[in-house]
């Protein structure tokens, strides 16, 4: 164990149990003792965000079973990464993912004319800026924040903040320089500042991708542009190309659409209820509800499998729901998924989640609704085990 790897950190749990963090030069593992058999296993840190998870251990006595809840260890492995990121390298990749991160959210899209608008496919649309350029000269407008803001925000959000004077202006950078996304961060930090940070702790620790597995490309961001060890002196190797961090990576495409779809969508979440049944549609027909259409979404948009999804309105209540039944079967839930929203807060989240007011699409915002309600938990998730050195503020 030791030759492979090292241990940076250490917590005993009890007499019988200690949880630490083992690496090698890659994304760390936890590694569970067995203090009673002097027996370890590795595991990604993704195993404790299920708090209702429970393990068994053999203990001193012959036949004895000590069995724990994953919730209880969340003091020791908050204590083991917050000493893992002050003794190794993680601190430097994770300011530098923090930096990256914020400039590929914040990354703006570009309209150089009226029809740009309409034409702005569904990846684009999960931008939250676009770079209007469409009033007649291509070098100069506005940054255009496609997100509702709240009041301090929006004393924020004005033309005189948002300004584009020059064909280099209309980049990241050029957003960054106006100082409008740190004057954001102060203002909502929750929003703008602490969903970035946790979530590049977890694409480094480990932790899952929004409930993807994501440990090739966590591990590949511990290695990338380093020069690989020439065991052969008669072969060159070519030093391998920095990756260079977008939102739209495919190993990385849902996890930063599922960030950019809760900041968008952030207020309205809370109004979004999200349910399981044996039979969605007889429940919702029994609860008032009438059938309106039906599409397929094909797999990896609403889940892991294909999903025949229902749509369902009840004019007297006021209220749209969606029965989502999955086609083969998903580790995710049992039976059917229902997605219950206020009818009026689902027509607000179809007008935010177009780009000047038209186009409105019923699937599309569906699915972001239901991102941004799964990057909710799972940001909830995390927050706990790294808010210690993860720089967050806390109101």
């Amino acid at each position: 164990m030791e030759e492979q790897g090292k241990i940076i950190s250490s917590c005993d749990i009890d007499s019988n149990l200690a949880l630490q963090i083992w690496t090698r030069g890659k994304t760390p593992r936890l590694s569970i003792l067995n203090k009673t058999k002097n027996s370890r296993k590795l595991i990604h840190l993704a195993w404790v965000e299920k708090r209702s998870r429970t393990l068994s251990i053999n203990g001193k006595k012959p036949g004895e079973n000590i069995t724990y809840n994953v919730s209880d260890f969340e003091p020791a492995v908050t204590k083991i990464l917050t000493e893992y990121f002050a003794r190794t390298t993680f601190k430097v990749k994770y300011f530098k993912l923090v930096i990256d991160l914020e400039k590929a959210i914040h990354r703006p899209e570009l309209a150089t004319n009226k029809a740009d608008f309409a034409m702005m496919t569904e990846e684009k649309r999960s931008s939250l800026w676009v770079a209007d350029c469409s009033e007649g000269d291509r070098n100069t407008g506005y940054f255009r924040p496609f997100f509702p803001a709240n009041q301090m925000e929006a004393e924020i959000l004005t033309e005189d903040n948002l300004k584009i004077t020059s064909l280099q202006m209309r980049s990241t950078e050029g957003l960054f320089k106006l100082g409008v996304v740190d004057a954001l961060k102060k203002a909502n930090p929750e929003r703008w500042h602490n969903t970035v940070r946790v979530t590049a702790a977890a694409m480094l620790l480990g932790f899952s991708y929004c409930g993807a597995d994501g440990t090739k490309t966590a591990d590949y961001f511990w290695t990338a542009g380093e020069k690989p060890v020439n065991l052969n002196p008669n072969v060159t190797v070519l030093k391998a190309p920095v990756k260079k961090l977008s939102i739209h990576d495919p190993e990385l495409m849902r996890l930063g659409h599922k960030l950019t779809a809760y900041i968008r969508h952030c207020y309205m979440l809370g109004d979004v209820d999200v349910s399981y049944h044996d039979d969605s549609e007889k429940e919702l027909q029994e609860a008032g509800f009438t059938r309106n259409r039906r599409i397929d979404f094909n797999t990896g948009t609403l889940g892991d499998v294909p999903y025949r999804v229902t749509f369902y309105v009840n004019e007297e209540e006021g209220l749209t729901a969606f029965g989502c039944n999955p086609r083969m079967q998903t580790s995710r839930h049992r039976g059917d998924m229902v997605i219950m929203i206020p009818t009026v807060i689902f027509n607000d989240a179809m007008k935010d989640d177009t780009i000047g007011g038209t186009g409105g699409n019923e699937f599309y915002t569906l699915t972001r609704l239901l991102w941004a309600k799964e990057f909710d938990e799972w940001y909830g998730s995390i927050k706990p085990y790294v808010r210690k050195f993860a720089g967050l503020i806390e109101e």
